[in-house]
């Protein structure tokens, strides 16, 4: 386990912590250069070797090279035995070369990537390079390290030796051209003076900010103090100090002023009562008096160096001071010392992180916030003490110390420490993008692999396809098959030892002198001669198959989103086929089945609701209860009667005040509420409360993207639901202007108002709520307002109102009133939140507030105390109202549910939305049908969710097959429902239900649903989301869909599959998944079918020759059957092979269910195949051979049937025949598969012909084999044999035992339109239902889906 480590920044270690040459003890950091290639120019070779070598195919191979280099067992030629072997080793490490190239590039794009940091400063942390006489050594040795992608001390040595050398070139920091949005609030209410005021801003900044970072030029005047330096500026902690300048200011009395530590600032830069401390400098530069000994804004002594330099990410190191600009990534896990904006704030995106793309807003620490120039930097003494790196985003603990000095000559003086917190806040991580701030500085941290973005960057886990793993049995049943007939050939060749035969005179000695010992050097002979049944090529052919799969899915059109120009993108190339044979999804609803962009309906204030308009989901309810009107009929006159209300709701807004601020698109629409609000009663003072508290209850940025109109603000929040809120209170006259420091700035009805935000209380997924503490400058009342999910904000609310009784009772109704509002506007399917209020006394909030500090700067365990200070104050809060957003369906989810349905597929939706919500929106999407029968289990306990799972099993029984059931259940249900005593009773009940809900999930909850199945029913699971909630189950499953939408991206890097939308899901598994399942497991049989034809044909021949494991091929026919001669149509049939078209297989989704049920790679197949081909070996060999026993048929003499010449002929059929399998497997005869297939037969025969020429004397003249009519009679005899049994019974089973792409296919050929032709599909029924003439229509009822 790591241990704590310690920054130090300008100040020398303590002695305690260093060794005698004055090196930090057990300190050593990682550099910031980073690798996530696999390989480097030294490793490549002998890693990727050993990754080859992890496949036991691969060994095996390598083993008979080794045996066939062995003079004993025969083999005339055993360089060429290796040629199969090094071509799949060469062909292999291209391929992974070639990824891994792409993977460097990238690596060094990244570690090349140019920063700021300081030059000419002495970073402490980092022991400084020692040239001793072996230092030419070092570099020489880190030269090869560096190679070999290793990161030590002599690595360090080499690359510092090719940078210490090149001269510091000084920075650019000019920020004139700055065309960052504006964040300033607008004080001004006219257009035109805003706009004056920011260009006047403008103008200042541009003048005065390079002075603030850059060296200013040397001034001649006497010393000044620090205060009288720095610019002063009235909103900043500085301002607040000030008036403590007497205390640096030397009495002209000569009367020494008494130190208390108090009086000292909140600052690194004053350390100490007077300026004339000095300290030893960091900095290195020629000259009697150092920049760093000067006290804090003096100006810099003369030849001062020190300036901001630009340098390559791979060479920031930890403690070294580093500047980043607006729009630039940041390099590494930093501390935020200062920035650019007034307050000390910076924003950034961290969609690189954690996928999100709403801005963030990070705060610099207090004590460094006057850092602004590079010699402040220097002159600045303190360290960090930072816990170990680990990989939580969201958590840091660590403490900024620094010590106040005690004054020479000073009796009287206190010396200590000050401490000031860093958290989460304080950092800027690698990976996050600076945005609208011109500057930040900060301190490394972490760099490299330590930074948190590379400790997540952890492998997704490893997953294989179902029919990789299903094919493993095949190849050890082929290796079982291997070792019988070598056992049977061995035993055969023992028993026929003392049989008559030739004289032993010619063995040579080679057989030995017993037939035991004949027996055994057989076996590995024959282990040799029948290699081949162990298909060698299979698995780069398999992988070749799966990357042409994912580049056609990655080139569909169809699943192109072009608003956002984002193709399907497959991340996990071998698990294509894994499409085609998914019989759950686990998707989560918003953002996934939604378009998580959000629009504030409805709400309820002070027990009334408002808010107009129909929703998606309250449309298609109208629908179902049978209304006249279609979908787009009403949706076109909820729109247009909105449009209506829109203009008289502004004209009424009109009336009331001028609000310059609404947006382009405001959905909230409700004339009456500013009717309401013009009666100038409690009500209306509730409305204005109610929605105030939405413009101020949140973490939004305003920002104003177009300067020439500052009345155009856009929201920027870290979720859709909080931004929609805040718009929708612009909209209604209720303006969030922006946040300065600690000030909030709205414009209430027209009146501008400003508000001191004291603390905010953040959202997590476990508080489910967040709060603002504020007091208005016009007013001395402190108030807490809370916003969250109704569950947990009605558990805070007050209980004990002592003498209040009006307002016990009006808070009673008010909390039954709001609680019918929202369950209707969830049956709408609105997402609602609950707000609430309460006041503060003064000395109740000094109390809390001395808590909510110490929690704050606690090193340890900060989150968890955080939340119990908060609990202690959201407590005896006031009901307001609630909010309802809609977030609607994205395009297509409807009619993706219902195919998915009919494909066999069942469909569980697991979201964080009330039961009420989710259910209405499962109508919405077709996922809950009017014909199905809700079951709701709803408990509190363990006991009550046992009691209620019997009772809906038992509910279930009672309504038999014939009626389909859904099934909703909530997170607290599910809970115990996922305990070991129950979660069988939880899957049962899920298998009878062709819809679940779960609602009110944990991502936990979300995996372990998920596992529950995949283990369970031991079936192929997809999980589909888009949110980093969803990261669990994506993961979990056996394929995982990220949807790249509003809610980041993080979801996409953990998935499989990346697309932009859910109704992509539709072609991707009924298309591309079904023609994966398809093709791939083609392709197999294939492959085994074509290497037991070529071995089984050599068993054969050993009946006559005493099995003595002679060879009748040439060994060049053997090395290049399966590379050359038979690999090429197998391969194609897996790539382009298509049994129907894309838009017919859509037509008919019940065709999926071939892969649910695996009906082409059943192990009856295999073993028929295997079957098939041991047949037909002994038809390739028994014909020739029995045919060609007689002599020769050739007009010259030349012999045919010697045991090479009839090797030659059976080779040839034998290539026919596998080949012709491919044919004959084929659904689509295209131009393409049937020139490979000639081709393949062509290279052969080209082959044996130039071969022929070159070989002395086995092969020499065996071209004339193929010049006489005798041969060609023979081979079309024999192939016609060989595939009359195979023929027969495909026709058979076309006939009497269709699959279900069969009727489909003939279908489709007697009516040569498609599905136009074909009567309309019964409603709710399958879409094989067809009335078409006999026999088809007997194939379709007994096959119908």
């Amino acid at each position: 386990m790591q241990k704590r480590r310690k920054i130090y920044v300008n100040m020398t270690p303590p002695p305690s912590e260093c060794d005698e040459n004055g090196r930090v003890l057990n300190q050593s950091y990682v550099p910031n250069r980073i690798r996530t290639a696999k390989y480097t120019p030294l490793s490549f070779v002998p890693k990727n070797l050993f990754e080859q070598f992890r496949n036991v195919a691969n060994l095996y191979f390598l083993f008979l090279v080794i045996l066939q280099c062995i003079p004993l067992f025969g083999v005339t030629e055993p360089a060429v035995s290796a040629l199969p072997l090094i071509c799949i080793l060469i062909i292999t490490g291209i391929k992974d070369g070639i990824e891994d190239l792409k993977r460097n590039q990238s690596d060094q794009k990244v570690n090349s990537a140019k920063t700021l940091t300081l030059s000419h400063w002495k970073n402490v942390n980092i022991p400084e390079e020692e040239e001793s006489s072996f230092h030419f050594l070092h570099i020489f040795v880190g030269f090869f390290c560096m190679l070999a992608g290793v990161d030590n001390k002599f690595t360090h040595a080499y690359r510092m030796s090719l940078i210490k050398d090149k001269p510091s070139s000084r920075a650019d920091v000019n920020f004139d051209d700055d065309e960052s949005p504006l964040n300033e609030v607008a004080e001004n209410d006219s257009s035109s003076s805003s706009l004056s005021a920011a260009a006047g801003q403008n103008e200042e900044s541009s003048l005065s900010t390079p002075d603030f970072l850059a060296p200013p030029p040397a001034i001649s005047s006497g010393p000044k103090t620090f205060y009288s330096k720095v610019r002063q500026r009235s909103d900043t902690l500085r301002s607040e100090i000030s008036n403590l300048g007497q205390y640096f200011k030397p009495s002209s009395a000569g009367r020494k002023k008494f130190y208390r530590p108090g009086t000292i600032p909140h600052n690194v830069l004053q350390r100490a009562p007077t300026p004339s401390i000095r300290r030893r400098s960091s900095s290195i530069h020629p000259g009697a008096l150092k920049c760093s000994d000067l006290p804090a804004g003096d100006p810099p002594a003369e030849h001062c160096k020190v300036w901001w330099q630009e340098v390559q990410w791979q060479d920031v190191q930890v403690g070294d001071y580093v500047m980043i600009r607006n729009n630039e990534d940041v390099p590494a896990d930093i501390v935020i010392l200062s920035t650019s904006e007034k307050d000390n704030l910076c924003y950034v995106e961290t969609q690189n992180l954690d996928g999100e793309t709403n801005l963030k807003v990070r705060q610099g620490l207090r004590a460094t916030s006057e850092l602004r120039s590079v010699h402040d930097c220097e002159r600045a003494f303190f360290y960090f003490e930072s816990e170990p790196p680990h990989a939580n985003l969201y958590q840091y603990n660590g403490v900024m110390r620094w010590d106040i000095e005690q004054p020479d000559e000073h009796d009287n003086t206190v010396t200590h420490q000050k401490t000031e917190a860093v958290t989460y806040n304080n950092l800027l991580l690698r990976g996050c993008l600076l945005r609208n701030t011109k500057w930040a500085i900060g301190v490394v941290i972490f760099t490299g692999d330590e930074t948190k973005i590379m400790l997540n960057s952890g492998k997704t886990p490893s997953k294989r396809s179902k029919m990789a793993k299903a094919t493993n049995p095949h190849v050890i049943a082929n290796f079982c098959i291997l070792a019988v007939i070598s056992i049977i050939s061995s035993a055969l060749a023992s028993a026929n030892f003392d049989a008559p035969g030739s004289s032993r005179f010619f063995d040579f000695g080679i057989e030995g002198s017993n037939g035991s010992y004949l027996g055994f050097i057989t076996f590995w002979v024959t282990l040799i001669l029948y290699q081949n049944i162990v298909p060698i090529s299979l698995y780069i052919s398999v992988e070749i198959v799966k990357t042409f799969a994912a580049y056609f899915i990655y080139a569909d059109i169809d699943m192109y989103y072009e608003p956002t120009d984002t193709p399907c993108i497959p991340k996990t190339w071998n698990i294509s086929d894994d499409l085609g044979q998914i019989e759950y999804i686990f998707s989560d609803k918003t953002g996934t089945l939604t378009q998580n962009v959000m629009e504030a309906r409805k709400g309820t204030v002070g027990g009334i609701a408002y808010g107009l308009g129909k929703t998606e989901t309250s449309i298609g309810a109208e629908i179902r209860r049978g209304s006249t009107y279609s979908e787009k009929e009403l949706d076109q006159g909820n729109m247009h009667n909105l449009e209506i209300a829109r203009r008289v709701m502004y004209q009424k807004q009109e009336e009331l005040f001028e609000n310059k601020y609404v947006g382009p698109n405001p959905t909230f629409v409700d004339p009456k509420l500013f009717e309401d609000l013009g009666q100038r009663d409690a009500h209306s003072t509730a409305i204005t409360h109610f929605f105030t508290t939405l413009a101020l209850c949140h973490t939004a940025i305003a920002e104003r993207p177009d300067k020439s109109n500052l009345h155009f603000i856009d929201y920027k929040a870290q979720s859709p639901d909080e931004a929609a809120l805040v718009a929708s209170a612009r909209d209604l006259g209720f303006v969030f202007l922006g946040r300065e420091s600690n000030t909030l700035t709205a414009e209430i009805m027209g009146v501008k108002k400003k508000f001191e935000l004291l603390n905010v209380l953040e959202f997590n997924s476990t508080r489910k709520r967040m709060s603002v503490i504020i007091k208005p400058h016009d007013s001395d009342r402190i108030v807490l307002l809370c916003k969250g999910a109704d569950s947990v904000v009605y558990e805070r609310l007050c209980s004990d109102f002592g003498d209040q009784y009006e307002l016990q009772k009006s808070q009673m109704e008010l909390q039954q009133i709001t609680t019918e509002h929202l369950e209707g506007f969830a049956n709408e399917g609105l997402r609602t939140l609950c707000l609430a209020y309460r006041f503060i006394s003064p000395q109740e909030y000094k109390r809390w507030n001395r808590q909510y500090q110490e929690a704050s700067a606690s090193i340890y365990n900060r989150d968890e105390k955080l939340d119990l200070v908060y609990e202690e104050i959201e407590t005896n809060m006031l009901l307001m109202g609630g909010t309802a957003i809609e977030d609607r369906l994205q395009d297509g989810v409807p009619e993706t549910i219902a195919e998915l349905a009919q494909s066999g597929i069942k469909l569980w939706v697991l979201t964080g939305d009330k039961t009420e919500t989710a259910i209405n929106i499962g109508f919405s999407c077709n996922l809950i049908t009017l014909d199905m029968e809700l079951v709701i289990v709803k408990a509190d306990d363990r006991e009550e969710t046992l009691v209620e799972l019997e009772k809906a099993l038992k509910k279930t029984d009672e309504l038999g097959i014939d009626k389909k059931c859904a099934l909703v259940i909530d997170g607290t249900t599910l809970k115990y429902a996922l305990e070991p005593k129950t979660k069988d009773l939880l899957l049962e009940l899920g298998i009878r239900c062709a819809s679940v809900i779960c609602c009110r999930v944990s991502p936990k909850q979300k995996a372990e649903v998920v596992r529950l199945v995949k283990k369970g029913l031991r079936v192929m699971t997809l999980a589909i989301g888009d949110g980093a909630n969803d990261v669990s189950m994506i993961q979990e499953a056996n394929v995982g869909i990220g949807i790249s939408g509003v809610e980041g991206r993080q979801a996409v890097m953990a998935s499989d599959y990346a697309i932009a939308q859910f109704r992509f899901l539709r072609k991707l598994l009924l298309v591309h998944g079904r023609w994966s399942y398809l093709r791939t497991s083609e392709m197999i049989m294939g492959f085994f079918f074509k290497n037991i034809v070529w071995t089984f044909v050599l068993f054969w021949y050993q009946i006559f020759c005493q099995f003595n494991g002679s060879m009748m091929y040439d060994y060049a026919l053997v090395a290049l059957y399966n590379l050359i001669f038979t690999s090429l149509p197998i391969i194609f049939l897996g790539i382009w092979d298509q049994d129907l078209n894309a838009k017919v297989s859509l037509d008919y989704p019940e065709l999926y269910r071939m892969g649910l049920r695996n009906d082409r790679f059943k192990m009856w197949r295999f073993y028929l195949t295997v079957f098939d081909a041991i047949f037909q070996s002994a038809v390739c060999f028994f014909f020739p051979y029995m045919l060609l026993l007689g002599g020769s048929s050739d007009k010259t003499g030349r012999d045919q049937n010697g045991m090479y010449e009839v090797g030659t002929i059976v080779s040839s059929i034998a290539v026919i025949v596998a080949n012709f399998f491919a044919m004959t497997s084929l659904n689509s005869f295209t131009w393409i598969q049937l020139l490979i297939i000639l081709l393949s037969i062509l290279v052969y025969y080209a082959f044996v012909c130039i071969y022929a020429q070159f070989n002395t004397f086995i092969f020499a003249g065996h071209d004339v084999l193929f010049g006489t009519g005798n041969y060609w009679m023979l081979l079309i005899l024999t192939v016609v044999t060989c595939y009359i049994p195979r023929m027969s019974a495909k026709h058979y089973m076309h006939q009497y035992h269709p699959y279900d792409n069969d009727i489909v296919r003939e279908q489709e050929l007697v009516l040569h339109n498609g599905r136009s032709s074909v009567s309309p599909k019964k409603p709710n029924g399958s879409s094989m239902d067809t009335t078409i003439q006999q026999p088809e229509e007997e194939k379709i009822k007994k096959y119908n889906l």
